[in-house]
């Protein structure tokens, strides 16, 4: 639990202006700041859902057969390449989250206590987080891309899979060392949020996302580039985001600055932004090592690997909006634990919490009601040399079987997922990251890899999709008793910290 002393708060507060950008948490009404702050963060996450998805349909799209091909279905194989490397860019993406994340709830939370110093050193202390990631980044890129590819082919398939391979490894190369981009854009949008601006995040993801649709229009349709259109698309698009997220903090003065001119990192501002971030990085990063450990599982079915991208793909239009509700509000229970406004804090929980349902009954009715719709945008178009349309339409329909039956089963986790992710950004508010990260842990890989293995042997193919809502439910179950312990706990803590005037509150 980080210490505060009355002498070091007296010495490093510095003079605030009375026009912040962040005033704004402790004085709009929960209602419209929510709506106000969430509202641009989840069009931008439902644009970064098109973003996701946007490759997988003019990859699966492809009606051409590059020459050299060996296979029956140029469409799946080029998604299935994308398909197979996405985990290790879950990995880069959970980076640019975690560092977000911390550099978010440590600044919002020194911004409510009227510590703008250490919010503005937090900052700069997050560029230089992002920049070294990305030297790690380009480091691995030729290291790793070709033997993570080789671990999802059986040996016996290998010279059928060698498109595959390749155009996956192509992928993924230019993917990490093209990084920056989307590390630098999804930091800087966190600390711009952290201060109540959610405009430019907004903004960021449209030009992103327009970028890359047009570039994959033109690449993969026009050029006929297939993988490698789709992956110089994508980074294209990620710079041209955080392009526009580092000019916002030059055109327009923000409430912390990111100019790294004379400024000395110190040791503690990384541990500060580490400790607060890494459970966001390893709830995401879960999410890679979760999906690596499925498709394990699911290489030997012929359909296993596809299924579970394309659920992750769709999926992303229900929980990216949720994700977007919780960039909102996790500021504004950030500032307002730090200025011990305990009913504003709670008011904000419940708000967001009633709206995260919603979304995700919403979203439970369209994947039992609609499956085949959702998974038939992931059918092949493209006829192999040799095959009729009759054998190109029969292998489609059994994708589609699969991938209907996949989304029923998967979807039953949805609503109690609302409330695992509302306790975890909520247990990063109140500076709980071990009890966030437990959380996090229990959900992505305690409870789900278990029960999928078991499930596997029991049941196969069908018997996996269900691991997701056992997870669910269980690590709720286990961990709800405790998050409540946190909560108070925390506020006790805060309430006592101003009631020793060790912390003093900017009016």
């Amino acid at each position: 639990m980080e210490e505060i002393t009355g002498e070091s708060v007296q010495s490093e507060i510095s003079a605030q202006p009375s026009n912040l950008q962040s005033d704004k948490m402790r004085n709009t009404r929960i209602g419209k700041l929510l709506l106000t702050m969430s509202l641009p963060a989840i069009i931008s996450m439902l644009v970064q859902s098109m973003y996701n998805i946007v490759d997988s349909l003019f990859l699966t799209g492809i009606t051409y057969q590059p020459k050299g091909y060996i296979g029956n279905a140029i469409g799946q194989d080029s998604f299935n390449a994308v398909s197979i490397v996405m985990p290790m860019t879950m990995i880069v993406v959970a980076i640019g989250i975690g560092i977000g994340v911390g550099a978010n709830a440590y600044i919002a939370r020194k911004l409510g206590e009227g510590n703008r110093k250490h919010a503005d050193k937090a900052a700069k202390t997050a560029i230089v987080m992002v920049i070294a990631s990305w030297l790690v980044m380009v480091a691995l890129a030729f290291v790793v891309s070709k033997p993570f590819m080789r671990a999802f082919v059986n040996e016996e398939n290998a010279s059928d899979q060698q498109y595959v391979i390749n155009q996956g490894a192509l992928y993924l190369e230019i993917y990490m060392l093209g990084s920056i981009g989307v590390i630098m854009d999804i930091t800087c949008a966190r600390m711009l949020q952290a201060t109540g601006n959610m405009k430019i995040p907004m903004i960021t993801q449209l030009v992103g996302a327009g970028t890359n649709i047009v570039l994959d229009a033109a690449f993969i349709v026009g050029c006929k580039w297939g993988v490698l259109g789709a992956i110089l698309a994508t980074v294209i698009g990620q710079w041209a985001a955080a392009a526009i997220d580092i000019i916002a903090f030059f055109v327009r003065k923000q409430d912390v600055s990111i100019l790294l001119k004379g400024f000395r990192p110190q040791t503690k501002y990384f541990l500060r932004i580490f400790k607060i971030g890494l459970p966001a990085f390893i709830m995401n990063a879960m999410n890679s090592v979760v999906t690596i450990i499925l498709n394990i599982m699911l290489r030997r079915y012929a359909n296993g690997i596809t299924v579970l991208s394309a659920y992750f793909k769709v999926q992303s239009f229900v929980f990216m909006p949720v994700f977007g509700l919780m960039q909102g509000a996790m500021p504004i229970m950030s500032y307002n634990y730090g200025a011990n406004e305990k009913k504003r804090f709670n008011d904000t929980f419940k708000l967001g919490l009633y709206i995260a349902l919603g979304v995700m009954v919403v979203g439970t009715l369209l994947f039992q009601i609609w499956p085949d719709a959702l998974m038939s945008i992931f059918k092949s178009r493209a006829l192999a040399d040799g095959q009729t349309q009759e054998q190109l339409d029969a292998a489609n329909r059994i994708l589609m079987e699969e991938g209907a039956y996949a989304f029923r089963a998967i979807s039953i986790a949805f609503i109690p997922a609302a409330f695992s992710i509302l306790v975890i950004n909520m247990l990063q508010s109140i500076n709980c990251p071990v009890s966030s990260l437990l959380m996090s842990l229990s959900r992505q890989l305690l409870f789900l890899i278990p029960s999928a293995i078991l499930f596997n042997y029991l049941w196969q193919q069908q018997g996996i999709w269900f691991c997701y809502p056992v997870a669910e439910v269980m690590s709720l179950v286990v961990y709800l008793p405790f998050a409540i312990h946190d909560y108070r706990k925390q506020f006790r803590y805060k309430a006592q910290q101003y009631a020793e005037g060790t912390v003093h509150n900017a009016q």
